[in-house]
């Protein structure tokens, strides 16, 4: 039984010193590959409803024992997908019997040898490589099945009814181009039929160059007359200039003549003040003279006021000559004004002139624009049997066209239809065409578990009959309606592009829905046990291991057969920052001494 478990390990590495040496020599053991006792078939774990803690049984075997029972699988539900149970018990019952035959062999050879003291056995540690437990985010998932289709199927219709295909270019599987003659039709008919159009056309034309040299002599009267239009147009706008130019100045002289009259007001403003200023001061000396008289006040304060007196009756004067100079400026600001006026009635005169002559270069414009319009009918009747012949010649040109019949868009053909002899109609396609070779996975969800998907989702496609598709996808678009007899909905994932993908497949599909935080570990870490349970070894202090039981969840990276770079969910058992063994836990029991090594 012993080399039945240690043949596929025996295919890397001979195991031969472990069957020679004695006891002591113990440590030989755990060179073995740890393929030898891990598992190379990619994990999934129960969902929780499929766990339960189970309690720490790590079986001693001592050298004395000579046969190593398998323990049974425990009867666990069935569960979605690969199980820890139902996978790996196999797996946890090699693990089992691998360490019991390691020590079984080690026991028979240790028989002759002095049996060491324990304590010494144990003196020498195993080298072992470990690893932290780590938080990070979990991604849950939404297991489905569905059907590969084309993303977009293209019909190709031919435009052309009642002609007999002559040629079939294509056949199914072939890749095309757009634009590309995936088949001819029959064109003999059709090329006659231009033949005789186009001869039309060209005697038509004949006739158009005539009705053109009489459009012709017709524009070049028409060019002088507009020619005279435009100096007319010259000489009224020269007009309306000048006009503006002296409404210009009538509205400065205005402006003068307003501002004079303000001077004129402001100059009557000072008269009165200064005649009041007079007047004051004359009442002034008059009442001083009066004091002085009577000896009440100096002769000194008499002459002060009168002083005051003789400046006010200046004031008075210098008031009236800025009025009188304020009046003379606005009547030559009126002046001024009339003036402007008068050359404004000119002006408008001149416009009048420049308009009447205006409206005779129109009216000579107007006639020769008449002839000219003539001449054009004339060259419209013509051109317009020259353009009949044309739409003819480029109808059948069209219908000529239309008798290669060309691929609407690049992508594989996926049907032939259409076969050399048949008669082509319109509403008979000739092939089918998927559209850039685009294929997309059209899943069926329950209704209960379409909310869980959103578009954009990242999802993981595998198939039961190819295990070379391994793809990533991404949810598109989720269907509106729910199928009302099996309560499901279709929700299309973008494929990428893949040599095995062919449209109606059946393929697997894993959606990640949703991510939580929890705790991770290297899956090599994982030891899965007969009865269902896992273990891992965790370190305590620096040199010893400890036996821990923990409930596992979802496995992440890594591929199939490849557990190398996986990691595996912890859900129970652990916290983070606690060291668990890696490499080398295959061979430990619980309280075991060990080394720790670089990785």
């Amino acid at each position: 039984m012993t080399n039945q478990i240690f043949s596929e390990a025996e295919e890397k590495q001979p195991l031969s010193p472990a069957h020679h040496n004695s006891g002591r020599d113990r440590n030989l053991v755990a060179e073995v590959p740890e393929s030898v006792v891990s598992d190379q078939s990619r994990w999934q774990f129960p969902p929780e409803e499929d766990e339960r803690e189970v309690a720490l049984e790590v079986p001693e075997m001592d050298g004395e024992q000579s046969e190593v029972g398998e323990p049974e699988e425990p009867d666990v539900a069935p569960s979605k997908g690969f199980r820890w149970t139902t996978m790996l018990a196999g797996v946890g019952i090699g693990v089992a019997a691998t360490l019991a035959g390691v020590h079984l062999i080690a026991g028979k050879s240790a028989r002759p040898a002095v049996t060491a003291p324990a304590a010494a056995q144990q003196a020498t540690a195993q080298t072992v490589t470990v690893a932290a437990v780590e938080s990070a985010e979990v991604a849950q998932t939404l297991e489905a099945t569905g059907t590969v289709a084309a993303y977009d199927l293209l019909p190709v219709l031919p435009q052309s009814n009642g002609l007999q295909i002559k040629q079939v270019l294509v056949k199914e599987g072939d890749a095309v181009e757009k634009g590309q003659v995936m088949a001819v039709l029959d064109d003999s008919v059709l090329r006659s039929q231009i033949a005789a159009a186009v001869a039309k056309v060209e005697s038509a034309n004949s006739t158009v160059e005539q009705a053109q040299a009489q459009v012709q002599q017709a524009q070049s009267t028409q060019q002088e007359t507009e020619a005279g239009v435009a100096q007319a147009v010259a000489g009224v706008e020269k007009a309306v200039a000048e006009l503006a130019q002296v409404k210009t100045g009538v509205n400065q002289a205005k402006a003068g003549v307003e501002q004079a009259k303000a001077g004129v007001n402001q100059a009557k403003a000072g008269i009165a003040s200064a005649q009041a200023k007079l007047a004051q001061a004359q009442r002034e000396v008059n009442r001083t003279q009066n004091l002085a008289a009577q000896g009440v006040i100096s002769q000194q304060d008499l002459e002060k006021r009168k002083t005051e007196r003789e400046t006010a009756v200046q004031d008075v004067n210098k008031t009236k000559a800025d009025l009188n100079k304020a009046v003379e400026e606005q009547n030559k600001a009126a002046e001024e004004v009339r003036s402007a006026q008068a050359k404004v009635v000119n002006a408008e005169a001149n416009i009048s002139t420049a308009r009447a002559a205006l409206l005779s270069a129109r009216a000579k414009v107007n006639t020769a624009a008449a002839t000219v319009s003539s001449a054009r009918a004339n060259v419209g009747n013509n051109a317009a049997s020259v353009r009949s012949n044309n739409a003819q010649v480029q109808q059948l040109q069209t219908q000529l066209e239309q008798t290669i019949v060309r691929a609407p868009d690049s992508g594989i053909v996926s049907e032939r239809i259409g076969r050399v002899g048949d008669v082509s109609s319109g509403s008979q396609k000739l092939f089918s065409i998927i559209r850039g070779n685009k294929l997309e996975l059209q899943l069926k969800v329950p209704e209960t578990q379409v909310s869980q998907v959103r578009p954009g989702t990242a999802v993981s496609i595998t198939s039961d009959s190819d295990k070379r598709i391994k793809l990533s996808g991404t949810v598109r678009e989720i269907s509106p309606l729910v199928d009302p007899q099996n309560r499901q909905a279709t929700v299309k994932i973008d494929l990428p592009a893949s040599e095995f993908l062919r449209s109606g497949m059946f393929l697997r599909a894993s959606i990640s829905t949703a991510t939580a935080q929890g705790l991770k570990v290297p899956a090599k870490a994982i030891l899965p046990q007969s009865d269902g349970s896992s273990i891992v070894y965790k370190l305590v202090g620096e040199d010893k291991v400890q036996a821990q039981s923990v409930v596992v969840g979802e496995i992440t990276g890594g591929a199939v057969g490849d557990l190398t770079s996986a990691q595996v969910q912890i859900k129970k058992g652990l916290k983070s920052g606690d060291q668990v063994v890696v490499a080398g836990a295959g061979y430990l029991k619980d309280g075991d001494r060990v080394k720790v090594g670089s990785q």
